[in-house]
């Protein structure tokens, strides 16, 4: 592409769309619920809605950008975004609201893989490319680390549904810079959509995340829930016995005989997993435990995103000197001890001891992601970056729904809900763990290539 800037600034953008959503809705939640008198279960399908729409599609959606151009697929995804944005305000009920969510993750499937096709294909040099996605990652992050504060003033100021009407004018700019500045990524012929996979894709991760959100009401030994296990189950086996058998499948299983692909997808899952589970947890911990505001909260979060942000740009540096396997370890690791420290949080802890937890958490995050997603992509073979990028964001937002149907299926209504958050914060810093454990699996880092790019130049 002749303007690489303009792609890597409308790539980040769109990835930051979808990463701001997460966000303002969370601190939005307890809004929501005195709004609409949502339930737990509720306010938890009113975040996974969006998540789990966007994990289910996300493979069929790289396989898209692949074979029909990112910058177009990023134009259907930014269209999409506006109007289920524009349909989540108007809500007039959890269900409707739901609903809209699950809309809005169709849109945001369609937006991230194209827009790490889109970086991918601007930057072919694997030096610039990985401070590009360094970039990326930072830039994205930030609006991880203003989501909570935006949300909490506009929940203050204005009410909840101005936290989806936010989203307008991302789109509205990002489609403008597709418009003037971007031109097409090259386009790989397919025979054609996977839809036996994509459909039992969808049936396994829905029931299970419903068995999962549905077992705190109804309890392990409902037949709903035992049902939806099943399902899960038997539709997750199709799955692969579809993709291994398929002409063209959405996911090809040969890319996981790659190591680094391999292991880099589990982490990304497990990073997600802790992440969105917390980020559920502390929302409802900061307000209905501590009495804070909307606002309030939003500023309590906002070291953790910052940090996130901040350690992109060195990270995707780091990971370009010496590979991805000592950033990806001790950025689990980090992350792992900043979640254990929060074990120790009751309704009087000091927040001075809070703020150290998040900030470590998100100082390990900020190192894991690029190296993890450097890892991914350059596993996969030129013609398959788009499939490779939509299975890793697939595995992380995978991550993120179990992570708010376990984790917060263990936070109870009252005095209980301080024991349930620490037993769910224990099951993240053990998933955590596991990442940096993951991180060392990658094997010995190689330094790559050498060439006369200064960092500017990316």
């Amino acid at each position: 592409m002749r303007r690489p800037g303009i792609a890597l600034t409308a790539s980040s953008l769109a990835f930051a769309l979808v990463l701001l959503d997460t966000t303002v809705v969370n601190v939005a939640l307890p809004a929501i619920r005195d709004d609409l008198g949502a339930s737990v279960s509720g306010l938890q399908w009113v975040v996974n809605g969006y998540t789990l729409v966007l994990a289910a599609l996300l493979l069929s959606a790289g396989a898209l950008a692949d074979r029909l151009g990112a910058r177009r697929m990023m134009r259907v995804g930014v269209a999409i975004f506006a109007v289920a944005s524009s349909a989540a305000a108007l809500a007039p009920s959890t269900a409707t609201l739901v609903a809209a969510q699950v809309l809005l993750g169709a849109g945001a499937a369609a937006l991230v893989p194209a827009s790490l096709t889109l970086l991918t294909h601007a930057y072919p040099d694997p030096i610039r490319q990985a401070r590009a996605v360094g970039i990326w990652a930072a830039i994205s992050a930030s609006a991880f680390a203003a989501g909570p504060v935006l949300g909490g003033l506009l929940v203050d100021a204005v009410g909840w549904r101005l936290v989806f009407a936010v989203n307008l004018p991302f789109a509205a700019a990002i489609a403008l810079l597709l418009w003037r500045g971007v031109g097409e990524t090259s386009r790989v012929a397919r025979r054609g959509l996977d839809l036996a996979g994509q459909a039992t894709a969808i049936v396994a991760l829905a029931s299970l995340t419903f068995a999962l959100i549905a077992s705190r009401s109804l309890g392990w030994g409902s037949p709903l829930v035992a049902g939806g296990l099943v399902l899960a189950v038997v539709a997750g086996v199709t799955f692969v016995a579809v993709e291994r058998r398929g002409r063209a499948p959405m996911l090809p299983l040969r890319l996981f005989s790659s190591r680094a692909f391999s292991a880099s997808t589990a982490a990304g899952s497990l990073i997600n997993f802790a992440l969105y589970g917390e980020f559920f947890l502390l929302s409802l911990y900061f307000q209905d435990v501590r009495g804070l505001s909307a606002l309030e909260t939003g500023l309590a979060f906002l070291p953790q995103p910052l940090v996130f942000a901040l350690a992109g740009i060195p990270a995707g540096r780091l990971v370009a000197r010496i590979g991805p396997r000592w950033p990806l370890a001790i950025g689990g690791a980090l992350a792992a001890v900043g979640t254990f420290l929060l074990l120790g949080a009751g309704p009087d802890t000091p927040y001075s001891q809070l703020v150290i937890s998040l900030m470590l958490f998100g100082a390990g995050g900020g190192a894991a992601i690029p190296a993890l997603t450097a890892a991914a992509v350059s596993a996969a073979p030129p013609e398959q970056v788009g499939v490779a990028a939509a299975a890793l964001n697939a595995s992380r937002q995978t991550g993120g729904v179990l992570g708010v149907a376990v984790l917060g299926g263990m936070a109870h209504a009252g005095p209980q809900f301080v024991s349930g958050m620490h037993a769910g914060l224990a099951i993240a810093a053990a998933a955590l763990t596991a990442t940096a454990v993951l991180g060392l699996g990658l094997g010995a880092s190689r330094r790559p290539a050498r060439t006369e790019l200064e960092p500017a130049q990316a």
